[in-house]
């Protein structure tokens, strides 16, 4: 934001938002831990933080990298599979398959809580900050990949060119205009934050509880699919979003367990 401080309209709105964030963690540290600041240092903050990073990422996109590389990330999909995966579900369209697919693709947005609620009921406070550590590196990893790589995805980038209208049973419709209004048009595809959260996530089941995993597993299958029936995602986001689960899950559980011993646990006291 700074380095790009000259093309951004509104930066010390940008500005003052981010400083006063950081000023507010400095002030949750410091505050006495009870019920309330608990939850707010664990859920509310960090929840907060992603979701405000997201929002102003989006703003901030066109002013810092404004040229989008869907026509590449077309053609990726087409030299990897030999067929556009998201024109072949098309063909295929019917509103069951759309309604269970949409609904497929929200359970993204529970995952991080499932796990950081199974490590909390039990008891595990220091590798619920490890996991809560991870997830919030791949969220930030990804809006880097946002900046760097700007694409909106099939939905926009060739809506000219589907022949069928998604449209659900019950909750499809309700559940796609909801995050459309949401989110808006962002240069979001690149690479899949739904794929690399979901796996990550994925991960730390199988490494905290296997029976979480399992029951998790079909899930997220289903929601990986979504992403490209749900014309969200180019089957190359997928693919980078594997390849970011992978990276952010290694490197993130390295620089904790150096951090850790680093610091000698000191900096968890509880």
């Amino acid at each position: 934001m700074f380095i790009f401080s000259d093309k951004i309209y509104y930066f010390s709105n940008f500005f003052v938002l981010y400083i006063s964030m950081v000023i507010f963690q400095f002030f949750l540290i410091r505050v006495p831990e009870n019920a309330l600041t608990s939850f707010i240092k664990n859920i509310g903050f960090p929840v907060l933080s992603v979701l405000i990073a997201f929002d102003t990422v989006g703003e901030l996109i066109p002013y810092i990298n404004p040229e989008d590389i869907d026509m590449v990330l077309l053609k990726i999909d087409y030299s990897i599979l030999g067929f556009y995966p998201y024109l072949y579900f098309d063909k295929i369209a019917n509103p069951l398959l759309t309604e269970i697919m949409q609904i497929s693709y929200c359970f993204y947005y529970f995952l991080p809580f499932i796990i950081g609620i199974y490590l909390i009921k039990n008891g595990d406070r220091k590798e619920f900050y490890r996991a809560l550590f991870i997830v919030l590196l791949c969220y930030y990893l990804s809006y880097i990949g946002y900046i760097l790589f700007p694409a909106l995805g099939p939905r926009y980038s060739i809506a000219h060119v589907f022949k069928n209208e998604l449209n659900g049973l019950f909750l499809a419709d309700k559940i796609r205009d909801f995050l459309n209004s949401l989110e808006g048009i962002k240069r979001d595809a690149f690479p899949s934050g739904h794929v690399a959260i979901s796996l990550v996530v994925l991960f730390l089941m199988w490494k905290y509880s296997k029976k979480l995993f399992l029951l998790c597993s079909i899930p997220v299958l289903f929601l990986i699919i979504s992403t490209i029936y749900c014309r969200y995602h180019y089957f190359a986001d997928v693919l980078s979003g594997i390849f970011l689960s992978v990276v952010t899950f290694i490197a993130g559980n390295l620089y904790y367990n150096f951090w850790l011993s680093k610091n000698g646990n000191t900096f968890i006291k509880r």
